[in-house]
């Protein structure tokens, strides 16, 4: 059975997802309810559960701030947000899961199952410290300093956002090709989510297979020279010397981001 507390300013969303989880998830047991970070804080301390849904935006503090509090306690935690798309991206960044309110019962069913999963086997590479150190160095540096979960077939990998040339598309899987040791990773997001997590950070998409880092660009031929894919507006050749088609439809696009400074 899996302990759980519940932190959340509004008396009305607490009884809620209590009924909900008491409904739909038979393994998980609210332990405690709190409407603050510090009485959030005195809850975790009294009971020592296993997982927290925790509201990120409350009067006092937000939820961010719980997490700077227990950075040392291993357990779990379910972010229950309206909807925020810069606290959601920070979350996803990070690899750590979140609800959007009000709470979909398939979403909460899903979200507790793969908390049960990761309790049940303790992976390393699953350990909730090493998330949230991830999610609190992010919120602390620059761009180009900030890292990225990528969740494997065996676990999470951390790797630094400018350590990423290129993501290619491999089904319902995207492969990552890395800058410093030339390996690749085989990734279990879509191409589509590494565009929307990672377009701020000058990334493009330049082919319906291939996202790429712009800043390891070398140079981009009028002609296509990559013999992977087929793309009729030319190829870029990256940093490894890598050719990648460009598709028609994107490269005036791409010559565009060309002819501004990147």
């Amino acid at each position: 059975m899996i302990r759980a507390i519940i932190v959340d300013d509004e008396e009305k969303s607490r009884k809620l997802l209590a009924d909900l989880l008491s409904k739909y998830c038979a393994n998980i047991t609210v332990v405690d309810m709190a409407d603050s970070v510090y009485s959030g804080m005195k809850a975790i301390q009294k009971h020592k559960p296993d997982l927290i849904f925790l509201d990120i935006i409350m009067p006092d503090e937000t939820g961010f701030r719980l997490l700077e509090m227990i950075k040392d306690i291993d357990i779990e935690i379910i972010f229950t947000t309206a909807y925020d798309q810069y606290a959601i991206k920070a979350i996803r960044f990070s690899a750590l899961d979140y609800l959007l309110k009000p709470i979909n019962i398939d979403e909460l069913q899903a979200a507790v199952a793969k908390v049960e999963e990761k309790i049940i086997h303790k992976a390393e590479e699953l350990n909730f410290n090493k998330r949230l150190h991830v999610f609190l160095e992010n919120s602390q540096s620059m761009p180009h300093q900030k890292k990225i979960g990528l969740p494997t077939q065996v676990g999470i990998s951390f790797v630094a956002i400018e350590d990423i040339l290129l993501c290619r598309a491999e089904g319902n899987y995207s492969i990552i090709y890395m800058v410093s040791n030339g390996g690749k990773e085989i990734i279990t997001r879509t191409l589509k989510e590494f565009e929307e997590l990672l377009s701020d950070f000058n990334f493009f998409r330049i082919h319906r297979s291939y996202l790429i880092n712009l800043n390891h660009i070398k140079e981009y031929n009028r002609t296509n020279q990559s013999v992977d894919f087929d793309g009729d507006g030319g190829c870029v050749v990256m940093s490894n010397n890598m050719k990648v088609p460009v598709s028609r439809d994107k490269r005036k696009l791409l010559l565009t981001r060309f002819s501004k400074p990147f």
